[in-house]
């Protein structure tokens, strides 16, 4: 093969690379500094549909990947926190301030009640209280990560869950039990016990041949009446829920349309699907 031809080849290859790039999404990067550690946000800006999504458990990657994909093919905006820089991924956050190792969940952190967000808030190491520096710490992430998608006329947020049936373990003497996991059956009141998320839920719809792991949680009727007619799984959330620091309560007590798209870990195909149903 002549140097020539080399060459071009080498060029065509270049070229498409840098088409490849500059196809992907660039965000922006705000970096936010909790104690002695810092998270950022990272904001992913499509032209199209006037749609925030949220993406704020880092391990949920499958709700990632379909978000993405979904503000490529429609437009919009998504913000993903980024707050585990050692290559792994994990779905609390911890930071460190005044020698004591502080841990949340940052779906657990949209809360007007300032007692909620006390009781979310855990040391994990350290000798040190949850005081009210650490509480202005926490709330300002809140605010950060609510007023980057509070603006849009639709919030929609991004999650996965695992959906395990319940295990019972017996061996001897040492017993364990493993309830069942989260999923759309947990807002379905059982032996007339009701939980949070069913004290939360004012109408639900299962569609039998969907995974249970795949559904919707919405404020609004108009919203369940539709997904409802699509036949996707659908709960609705009551006009007083359970607040529980969650983004959902919280978007509720603003008066904001919220949708949050449930999808079981790794199933990318069918979150993305899931997406295409609020914006076609």
């Amino acid at each position: 093969m002549s140097i020539y031809l080399k060459l071009f080849f080498f060029l065509v290859f270049i070229s498409r690379s840098i088409t490849t790039i500059a196809q992907d999404l660039v965000p922006e990067i705000k970096t936010i500094t909790m104690g002695d550690d810092t998270v950022q946000l990272y904001i992913y800006v499509s032209p199209g549909a006037n749609i925030a999504y949220a993406h704020i458990h880092e391990n949920e990657t499958a709700s990632l990947e379909a978000g993405i994909t979904s503000i490529k093919n429609y437009g919009g905006k998504l913000v993903t926190l980024v707050h585990s820089f050692d290559g792994s991924k994990n779905r609390n956050v911890t930071f460190m301030y005044n020698t004591t190792q502080y841990q949340f969940d940052p779906n657990r952190i949209y809360t007007d009640n300032d007692s909620v967000l006390y009781n979310n808030i855990k040391v994990v190491k350290g000798t040190n209280l949850v005081d009210t520096e650490v509480f202005k710490i926490v709330k300002n992430l809140a605010n950060q990560i609510w007023n980057e998608v509070a603006s849009a006329p639709t919030i929609v947020a991004l999650h996965n869950n695992k959906n395990t049936p319940a295990e019972y373990t017996n061996f001897l003497f040492w017993k364990k039990v493993e309830p069942e996991s989260y999923s759309i059956v947990s807002y379905i009141m059982r032996s007339d016990h009701a939980s949070d998320s069913n004290h939360s839920c004012s109408d639900i719809y299962i569609n039998a041949s969907i995974n249970n792991s795949e559904f919707f949680i919405v404020t609004e009727k108009r919203d369940f009446d539709l997904l409802a007619s699509k036949r996707s799984s659908v709960v609705l959330q009551n006009a007083t829920p359970v607040d529980d620091g969650s983004m959902s309560v919280f978007a509720a007590f603003k008066n904001k349309r919220y949708l949050n798209a449930e999808a079981k870990h790794g199933r990318v195909a069918e979150q993305t699907q899931m997406l295409k149903l609020i914006n076609e």
